[in-house]
């Protein structure tokens, strides 16, 4: 799973979004991965600001175990 971090005007925090969902261009809001939402005028598509912790360890658990002595120790 890929994500896009692009910032909400509402918390003016970075979230991460499902690369999915940013590739629909006629969406009403989109909903990041913590599942706070954010309509369209209200979001910016750029990654900046302070990022989203729900959504950092969301995504960071997401990732995948590359075995023992991998980056999860």
């Amino acid at each position: 799973m890929t994500y896009t971090w692009w910032h909400s005007g509402y918390d003016r925090r970075c979230h991460a979004f499902e690369s999915a969902q940013t590739a629909v261009a006629d969406r009403v809001f989109y909903e990041a991965v913590c599942e706070h939402s954010v309509p369209v005028e209200r979001l910016e598509r750029e990654q900046h600001g302070h990022l989203c912790v729900p959504c950092l360890v969301k995504v960071g658990a997401a990732l995948p175990d590359d075995g023992p002595g991998g980056w999860r120790g």
